[in-house]
């Protein structure tokens, strides 16, 4: 073989060497092994890239898990019901009248009783005129408690300005603008007073909390239920004759447990939780959702405080309750108190989701 043929052997790759054009046997025979072998070196290779990706989605396979069944403890509500209604800014006349009636009245019934009292002193008077003296005194006296028992029932007798220096004291505020008189109706009512009471203009505002209640001697014919008066600080929007929007709290607040909204699922036009009942157990309770609240629904039967309802993973647990048997197993996850979902009840009478989730096919009309 000349220099020239040695010199092509060594610039292209051993798989390019015309084989034919070979001098000898044994060098044709390495070069096929070297071809052979570099074959299986590039095949090994492809093999090895196609089990590393098998590997991978196997690997990936194995890491995705279902979520798993987060429950929680109930615990008693601290939420209370609220009672809306009306409020109106009274017009203080009534109450200057009253107020000026009963210090006239008290102002004649002092000078009859002194008169009295000098004529009953006197020696130089008839009898008929120390009469005539009692008896104005008794007339008075009964002006008197006419217009205070006037003021009773007008205001109730639990007004905080039946005593004549708070009284004063309320008029002088009202008439400088800064106390108000409020007439509250609620259409709701309670076996005790309302708490926390708040006004606010109904063209909106800033809430302003009645700092003084009692309860109205008579009810509002126009809105049926428990009326009261109350004291505020007066200000735009709760003037004399303006109207607000009332809130307070309802003091008679069933007591009960709040279902959180997140354990609530909704199937075959109900709604309803799952409860752990035990290692493994969990059963499927109907929840009423009248009574909803800030965290979740307020109930006030079938559930205590303490008991674990399920946050998270109840809707697996309503597919594993329809089809039994399949995907038994949840992988733990860490985090929370999570169990497997195995072991599916629900309370006697609760539809079976298999049932409810099958829909016949439609009739042929052939």
């Amino acid at each position: 073989m000349t220099h020239s043929s040695q010199q092509h052997r060594e610039e292209f790759p051993i798989w390019m060497v015309d084989f034919p054009r070979l001098e000898t046997g044994v060098t044709a025979a390495t070069s096929v092994c070297a071809a052979i072998l570099i074959a299986s070196l590039l095949l090994c290779g492809r093999n090895a890239l196609h089990s590393e990706e098998v590997n991978g989605r196997d690997n990936a396979a194995e890491n995705v898990s279902a979520p798993p069944v987060l429950v929680v403890p109930l615990v008693k509500s601290k939420e209370t019901q609220k009672l809306q209604g009306i409020a109106t800014v009274l017009n203080s006349d009534g109450l200057l009248q009253l107020d000026a009636d009963i210090r006239s009245a008290t102002v004649a019934e002092n000078f009859s009783r002194g008169q009295l009292e000098r004529f009953k002193a006197s020696t130089m008077l008839s009898k008929q005129t120390v009469e005539s003296a009692i008896r104005q005194q008794g007339i008075d006296a009964s002006a008197l408690r006419l217009v205070i028992t006037r003021l009773q029932q007008t205001w109730g007798d639990k007004a905080p300005f039946l005593n004549a220096e708070s009284r004063q004291a309320l008029i002088t505020d009202i008439a400088g603008g800064s106390r108000a008189i409020l007439r509250l109706d609620f259409s709701d009512t309670a076996n005790e007073n309302p708490q926390n009471v708040r006004v606010m203009p109904l063209r909106g505002g800033q809430e302003t909390k009645v700092d003084a209640m009692w309860a109205a001697p008579s009810g509002n014919l126009a809105m049926p239920g428990v009326s009261y008066f109350g004291l505020i600080n007066a200000g735009p929007g709760l003037r004399a004759g303006d109207r607000a929007r009332v809130i307070a709290d309802n003091p008679d607040s069933p007591a009960g447990v709040v279902i959180p909204s997140a354990a609530i699922i909704v199937y075959a036009g109900k709604s309803w939780c799952y409860v752990k009942t035990g290692p493994e157990r969990y059963e499927r309770r109907e929840v009423s959702l009248d009574a909803p609240v800030k965290e979740g629904f307020l109930v006030n039967s079938d559930f205590e405080a303490g008991t674990r309802v399920v946050i998270k993973g109840a809707s697996i647990l309503l597919a594993r309750e329809a089809t039994p048997g399949s995907l038994d197993d949840d992988d733990d996850a860490g985090g929370g108190d999570t169990q497997p979902s195995a072991g599916l009840s629900k309370k006697p009478g609760a539809p079976s989701p298999v049932a409810q989730n099958h829909t016949a096919p439609p009739a042929d009309p052939d």
